[in-house]
């Protein structure tokens, strides 16, 4: 029987691997045909001293984002749940966090939402905070002053693979250096200019930590996420509170934003959707007329 692997970064023609067996690492070539990524199970065979990817398994899921066509680009594999890190400082850009939502609802993917640096302000995202946990979503406070309010979330990522994602400078790795003390993240201070955080890390990396036998995936910082071309009803299906409602539309193509008899419009006049969600909903579909 092979031994099993994991690719924890990937360069032009080699990627790292951890085993699973023991946690050691190897560095393997990879053939044209191959396009592995972070998060992948692969095996491997040895020629001529050299290690090289024999296989790929069948991903249960993957972290995508759009490249720059629009295209879905697959980011890491094999993913359990995603931190969603957002911080008072910088401040979340418009709808960024239903983006990486509608990812993960699509995906399989558990969400975990972090909002960070609550010293600043304990205040500021109280309202979002009860509007997600309403959702069924798992929602944390966090402070790098309150180290209570981060251990919090280490028992969640117990034998799992988390890909945490967030603006560069909301303090992903200041967050990850307290539930794992051995893992170290690329760190992005802010501008003081902008009060953007700094793109530092541009190699997406898995880091597997002992004491939890937990993998943690860091994507690069970004200042937004895109989504890759979607249809309508692929975006409604991201937006957890409308899905029990999708297929009761008057029309069975309906994509929720002018047709009579609309079981999602009627929901949001009657306040069973918040507004907020749904004006969210409509700028994420407007969007998709830029990948056009």
């Amino acid at each position: 029987m092979s031994d099993s692997y994991r690719v924890t970064a990937t360069q032009k023609t080699t990627a790292s691997l951890i085993k699973l067996e023991d946690h050691s690492t190897v560095s393997a070539f990879f053939p044209r045909k191959f396009k592995p990524i972070c998060g992948d199970r692969v095996t491997i065979e040895q020629a001529k001293g050299e290690h090289k990817i024999k296989s790929i398994d069948k991903r249960c899921n993957s972290f995508c984002r759009a490249d720059n066509r629009g295209r879905k680009q697959h980011i890491a594999a094999n993913v359990d749940q995603i931190m969603i890190v957002m911080a008072v400082k910088p401040a979340p850009t418009r709808d960024i966090l239903n983006r990486y939502l509608v990812t993960a609802e699509l995906e399989g993917i558990e969400p975990i939402l972090v909002f960070n640096k609550s010293d600043m302000d304990d205040q500021v995202f109280i309202n979002l905070i009860n509007q997600y946990e309403q959702l069924g979503y798992q929602v944390f406070k966090t402070s790098k002053k309150e180290a209570a309010s981060i251990t919090a979330i280490k028992p969640l990522l117990a034998d799992k693979t988390t890909v945490i994602v967030g603006q560069s400078g909301v303090g992903k790795s200041s967050i990850t250096r307290v539930m794992m003390p051995t893992v170290e993240l690329k760190t992005g201070k802010l501008s003081a200019k902008t009060g953007k955080g700094a793109h530092t890390t541009s190699v997406t990396q898995m880091y597997h930590y002992e004491p939890l036998n937990a993998f943690i995936i860091d994507s690069p910082g970004v200042w937004e996420y895109g989504l890759w071309l979607m249809t309508p009803h692929e975006i409604a299906h991201g937006f957890r509170e409308f899905q029990t409602l999708l297929g009761q539309c008057k029309f069975s193509n309906c994509t929720h934003i002018h047709e009579p008899q609309c079981a999602i419009m009627a929901a949001v006049k009657a306040g069973r959707i918040r507004d907020s969600r749904y004006q969210s909903y409509l700028r994420i579909v407007d969007s998709m007329k830029y990948w056009g």
